[in-house]
């Protein structure tokens, strides 16, 4: 039970770990709200 356990918090740990590396690699953590304050003045 504490190997299956184990096992099951790793698997969930590495496809964290995965996932937030592919959405800092694809820009998802970045603050693009510099890009748009020209647009909210109008």
């Amino acid at each position: 039970m504490k190997k299956k356990l184990f096992s099951i918090g790793l698997t969930v740990g590495v496809l964290a770990l995965g996932a937030a590396y592919l959405a800092k690699k694809t820009g998802f953590f970045e603050d693009d709200s510099h890009l748009y304050d020209e647009y909210e003045s109008i």
